[in-house]
């Protein structure tokens, strides 16, 4: 059966997360601070699969819990056993977020009757490995994180009538409080709740003692446990918590050797004193205004506002909204405590747009910063810690990106306070009172330390590292609150108690204090998630079915398949389907063959009879519908009619008799009288220009798209003054319609003036809002965003899409293009290369040529302007420049779907796949059938006359398109030469097979 594509499903409100600076100081790092005082809300909620279409819901058979608690961190393991209570196979997602400083530490599907481990592959390769292999009908598992501090699990197949056993390990910090949910369901069949604590002398205290008769119990060992075992039991809406024995006088340590290195965690006691902080007499508010924002509990912010006014008193306010841009600030002054105009205007915050945060600047004035956000950025230049002054930086949302935030807050000098997990009374002393902080550290015997948070809270310091000598010391710099350095020296010792988490509390630690700026430290991150087998930004956990698919993908098998793997790796000849020599030759070859159509004169009369034509015109009225005779021999019914879908080609009648030329040319006519159509070309391009030396004058007109929708037809029938009430209005029912952004940024665009101008593009920018990690979305936007000029903040999403699916040569193109509309030619030119040379796969058809005629022309151009381009990289017999009167490139942003690029010429003559080389020289490139293409259109001698250019549907092979498809086209008249003018235009369609669209149209004039 279709499988649904993990990029076709929109409406997760969904950032990327903030690339801020590193909070290090020499050795030393800081990771994320814990929360002041009792939380909430639960640190993280449990689990919940997610299942779409099922007439009897999924049953929870099973739940396992295991706790173990050593060393300041925790370890649950959950195993969750579901039933399929329906007739048919199902599939379902597991989804959960996690709270401040947690990580997946591990997961297991069963495959065959056993739970098969999964292991850490890099994200974008995991992604890529898992969509191959998922287009071969085989289903393997995957496990990523995806937006802000949310993970996902794919769960396929649920078969009828059959149970599917899903397991994950996350490990978290414990060193004061400890959460375990359970309301994975409202019963279960069979429960079993174990809570483990070794190498401790005191028991951890049960906050809630009567759920599931938990009680403590000493163990032979050492150490306590708690367990619980029942049968059809209803599970506990609020978690279990664990208070950990108050910290004596004395440091704890333990140490884990792993793979050849010795690992340590310290706990040491530090006496919790706080006193008021002097508050300023000038702050700046940094208030996140983005779509997403409306998402915070604004109450809680407003609540901390209130405290804060308070103890001010007397204080002038800069207030700072920021969402696609900053907007400029505006000031209130707060006297005795008195903030009530400032209040108001935060109450009427309009939430819209995306989130740049790096649009943010200190004001110059201001002695600190609050910053309400969730810290997930998604638009604009990376942030960057340009402040000279602390920041406060405030999270109320349960999406946010708490590493970034902290990072800003350790940089300046700040605090990160989260209100998520915050008590009222808690968040109010993180921000208005100071406590102990840890200063500076040195170190004899070890290396790679890090602290849990400079600030001290709950009377206890955390930190990890990784020894080097035996015996060895840490030696802790710690400013109490009055201002007084005191000094801690801790010996650490490889004979200290044993804790089987020391290892992976180091690693959480690390990737805690180095995601605050993820974009520089990529490769660590990376490095580390796959050591120590963590779901990160940088690295996702994939289970494969077969022991080939590890050896095909060069992905290390888990310990029970690695004989297996071995023994096929050892025999298997892993070929290439092509050398690099191969393959270049090959792009020489079919590049030689274009030079060779381009050297060819073709005739420019008319079309002699009985030239055969590819197909009739359609004998509709309309270019939207489709004739019976034309889909004639076209239906497709599987998969496999898809895929082979140039035998269908090669079989479809084609019309040869001068009757059939002339009714396709009347019938080419219609269509440009029609003007539902297209506009009119009444009104000639004013810059029209030579396409090149005696050649004619050709004029791009481009089909507004036909925005028909009832929100839009709202939007045209108001006054001007209503028009951005309705638009927000309709936005509160549209927030995650990709179609309703992209409409209505087409509306306000249109007008011309400034504001509705800005107010296009903010709501363009939505689309960074959707869904960070579905680059399908991802592409719309910055192609559109090319199309209005504003290639600046398009170049980073492309850079985005080009993360998360760099083994797409789409990818690479798009950003090339783009850094050349910046004027960065030789980035631009480095990158189309890598599109010619790459081993991509067979699906992506001619991209390569289209890549290659693009970087000659990048590369002709910059010697026209006298700044000659590198081009050593590139081959020689790949340097030729190709000028051509007309150019039409379509692509579109869905994987897995055909659409296909068809041009009228005057002679009334078809060009499309099945006809791709006209009688006047017309050439198409050959057919990508399986996503995104682009296809190319090129024409070098124009003969004069009208050139109409429809985009039609094939096909797709995904279950769900709800979105439609995003076509993306670029029209040039004398491409590659000193008088090239471009138009782009992007539209979406219904994604309903045989859907034809009219995009645009030449028309090239005759020489006066």
């Amino acid at each position: 059966m279709p499988r649904r594509s993990p990029l076709s499903v929109l409406g997760r409100r969904a950032l990327r997360a903030a690339f801020a600076a590193a909070c290090s100081h020499g050795a030393l790092a800081f990771a994320q601070t814990p929360p002041l005082s009792a939380p909430t809300d639960v640190a993280w909620r449990a689990p919940l699969l997610r299942v779409a279409g099922a007439e009897q819901p999924i049953r929870l058979a099973s739940l396992q819990v295991d706790v173990e608690v050593s060393g300041g961190a925790a370890q649950t393991r959950v195993q969750m056993v579901f039933f399929n209570p329906n007739q048919r196979i199902l599939e379902g997602k597991l989804q959960f977020p996690l709270a401040p400083g947690q990580v997946v530490s591990g997961f297991a599907l069963d495959v065959d009757g056993r739970l098969r481990a999964a292991v850490p592959v890099e994200k974008a390769r995991a992604q890529q490995v898992f969509e191959d292999i998922a287009r071969r009908r085989v289903d393997p598992g995957l496990l990523e994180t995806t937006i802000g501090n949310n993970h996902e699990l794919r769960v396929y197949p649920l078969l009828p009538g059959k149970t599917r056993t899903v397991e994950l390990r996350i490990v978290e910090p414990a060193s004061d409080r400890l959460q375990i949910p359970l309301a994975y369901a409202d019963r279960v069949e069979s429960l079993a709740l174990s809570l483990r604590v070794p190498g401790t002398a005191r028991a951890p205290e049960l906050l809630a003692p009567a759920a599931l008769g938990l009680h403590f119990e000493r163990q032979p060992g050492g150490g306590f446990r708690a367990l619980a075992v029942d049968a059809n039991v209803a599970l506990p809406k609020e978690p279990i918590t664990l208070r950990m024995p108050a910290a004596g006088n004395d440091a704890a340590v333990a140490v884990e050797p792993r793979d050849g290195q010795v690992y340590f965690t310290l706990e040491v006691p530090v006496p919790q004193r706080t006193a008021a902080r002097p508050l300023p007499r000038t702050v700046q508010i940094v208030w996140d205004a983005s779509g997403s924002g409306a998402a915070r509990r604004i109450d809680r912010e407003l609540a901390l506002l209130d405290a804060y006014f308070a103890a001010a008193g007397e204080t002038t306010v800069q207030l700072v909204r920021v969402a696609d841009v900053a907007a400029p600030p505006l000031r209130f002054d707060v006297r005795g405590g008195d903030w009530r105009a400032l209040r108001r205007a935060l109450e009427s915050t309009v939430y819209d747009g995306a989130s740049n945060l790096g649009a943010v600047r200190h004001d110059g004035v201001s002695q600190e910063v609050l910053w309400f956000s969730d810290g997930l950025a998604n638009y604009g230049a990376p942030w960057r810690l340009a402040f000279a002054v602390p920041v406060y930086a405030i999270n109320s949302a349960a999406s946010s990106d708490s590493a970034a935030l902290q990072a800003l807050a350790d940089a300046t000098g700040g605090r990160s306070i989260d209100l998520v997990t915050m008590s009222r009374r808690g968040a109010s002393d993180a921000l208005l009172r100071r406590g102990s902080t840890l200063v500076g550290i040195d170190t004899l015997g070890v290396r790679d330390v890090v602290v849990q948070s400079q600030s001290v809270a709950h009377g206890r310091l955390v930190a990890a590292g990784v020894m080097t000598a035996g015996d060895a010391e840490v030696k802790l710099r710690i400013r109490d609150a009055s201002g007084a350095l005191t000094t801690r020296v801790v010996p650490v010792h490889a004979r200290a108690s044993a804790s089987s988490l020391a290892a992976l509390q180091w690693a959480r630690l690390t990737l805690a204090s180095l995601e605050g700026e993820a974009r520089t430290h990529k490769a660590r991150i990376r490095e580390i998630g796959k050591r120590f087998g963590l779901a990160t930004r940088e690295t996702s956990l994939i289970v494969l079915e077969q022991v080939d698919d590890y050896v095909r993908n060069d992905i290390e098998p888990p310990a029970e398949l690695r004989a297996a793997y071995d023994r096929i790796a050892a025999n298997v000849v892993k070929r290439r389907v092509e050398s690099d020599a191969a393959r270049l030759a090959q792009v020489v070859g079919r590049f030689e063959a274009r030079v060779a159509w381009w050297k060819r004169d073709f005739p420019k009369g008319d079309l002699p009879p009985p030239l055969a034509v590819a197909k009739q015109e359609p004998t509709t009225n309309t270019v939207g519908e489709l004739s019976a005779g034309r889909e004639e021999g076209r239906q497709r019914t599987d998969a496999s009619q898809f895929q082979n879908k140039a035998l269908e080609r090669a079989a479809a009648p084609a019309p040869s008799t001068a009757p059939a030329v002339a009714a396709a040319q009347s019938r080419l006519g219609a269509l440009q009288d029609d003007k539902g159509v297209v506009d009119s070309l009444a009104k000639k391009s004013a810059d029209a220009v030579n396409a090149r030396e005696a050649a004619t004058t050709i004029a791009i007109a481009v089909t507004p798209a036909a925005n028909a929708s009832a929100a839009i037809q709202r939007l045209r029938s108001a006054r001007a003054d209503e028009w951005t009430r309705i638009y927000l209005d309709e936005r509160r029912g549209n927030e995650t319609n990709v179609g309703f952004f992209l409409d209505a940024a087409e509306f306000f665009l249109a007008k011309g003036d400034r504001d509705d101008r800005a107010q296009g593009l903010r709501a363009l920018s939505n689309l960074a809002e959707l869904d960070l990690q579905n680059r399908q979305v991802l592409r719309l936007l910055a192609y559109r965003l090319q199309q209005a000029g504003e290639t600046a903040a398009a170049v980073p999403i492309f850079e985005r899409v080009l993360e998360l699916a760099p083994n797409e040569p789409q990818s690479h193109r798009d950003l090339g293009l783009a850094l050349a509309d910046a004027g960065q030619a030789q980035a631009a030119v480095d990158h189309l290369y890598a599109v010619v040379t790459g081993a991509w796969d067979g699906r992506f058809a001619d991209i390569d040529l289209i890549a290659l005629t693009e970087l000659n022309a990048i590369v002709d151009k910059a010697r026209r302007d006298g700044k000659p381009l590198d081009t050593e990289r590139v081959d020689p017999r790949l340097l030729r420049n190709l000028p051509v009167d007309v150019r039409v490139v379509l692509a579109w942003d869905a994987d897995n779907t055909d659409v296909d690029l068809h041009v009228f010429d005057p002679n009334g003559e078809e060009v499309y796949y099945g006809h791709n080389l006209s009688y006047q020289g017309g050439a198409i490139t050959r057919d990508a059938t399986s996503g995104y293409g682009p296809e190319e259109f090129a024409l070098k001698v124009a003969k004069p006359g009208r050139y109409r250019v429809v985009a039609d549907f094939f096909g797709h092979r995904q279950q769900l398109l709800a979105t439609g498809t995003g076509l993306m086209l670029w029209f040039s008249s004398g491409y590659g030469s000193a008088a090239q003018q471009d138009r782009r235009t992007t539209l979406r369609i219904k994604s309903e097979r045989g859907e034809r669209v009219a995009v645009g149209e030449f028309e090239v004039l005759p020489k006066p």
